[in-house]
């Protein structure tokens, strides 16, 4: 990694940075699926961690027997789901019902590394961007830091809202980058931070190195093959400062 380029830290959200704990309203894609499609929309199983919503979306309409080939307005209703998706947040996060918490020394964590030259602080989540605001505001964690040109929804970084393929968001996230340095830069120069298999193999498609942690729903096991991997989370600061910052491919 040159110098002269600051590291990009690209931070999953969901069992990164904050954890859920909701009480029986359901899951907010859950229910703004049914909203959309008029029926009631289960779980069946189906994982959410390290998908996209798109992904996500799809995986559960399949799981309850509704394709496009059976739903004329199948995509129509899933970008109709989206933008129910942000007021059906709000609405649980005002009654309660809906809550995300912030995994421990996360803030002391970004607040260290917005004070390095050496970083930049972006976001690589599946999350909606206006669902990654909401429920990084809902945890409490420092969206200050991962902001550009001062606008609190403009965070920086690549989101499911720009592309369904999680190993698409590692390439979106590299242009806006580059576009924001005027230089190109290599894979070193970024890292990624997640808690799931896909937030390694999103990065290892793209020659990216990843540090996972064990605070989401995926164990030392399933993580294995990540290129550092922090049990516990960011427990130590410094510990977890030099696995973002040396990791490399």
């Amino acid at each position: 990694m040159g110098s002269r380029i600051p590291r990009l830290l690209l931070f999953d959200i969901d069992g990164t940075l904050t954890h859920s704990a909701h009480k029986d309203a359901g899951n907010p894609i859950l229910n703004a699926l049914s909203a959309s499609f008029g029926q009631t929309i289960t779980r069946n199983g189906i994982a959410f961690s390290g998908g996209t919503d798109p992904s996500i979306c799809r995986e559960l309409l399949t799981g309850n027997g509704i394709l496009p080939s059976n739903c004329m307005e199948y995509d129509l209703k899933i970008l109709e789901a989206f933008k129910l998706l942000p007021g059906i947040m709000k609405d649980g996060m005002k009654n309660e019902s809906y809550t995300w918490n912030i995994l421990p020394n996360v803030n002391n964590l970004l607040e260290a590394l917005s004070k390095r030259n050496d970083v930049r602080l972006a976001l690589l989540t599946g999350n909606l961007q206006t669902s990654a605001l909401l429920k990084l505001q809902s945890a409490g964690v420092v969206t200050n830091l991962f902001i550009v040109d001062g606008v609190e929804s403009n965070l920086f970084g690549a989101f499911g809202s720009d592309h369904g393929d999680r190993s698409q968001l590692v390439k979106i996230a590299k242009e806006r980058y580059e576009k924001l340095l005027g230089c190109s830069i290599m894979p070193n120069d970024m890292v990624i931070i997640g808690d799931s298999s896909k937030d390694i193999e999103c990065a290892h498609s793209n020659n990216v190195p990843c540090v996972a942690v064990t605070t989401g729903n995926h164990g030392k096991k399933d993580l294995e093959h990540a290129d550092r991997l922090l049990d516990g989370g960011f427990v130590d600061i410094e510990e977890s400062i030099q696995a973002i910052l040396q990791t490399k491919r």
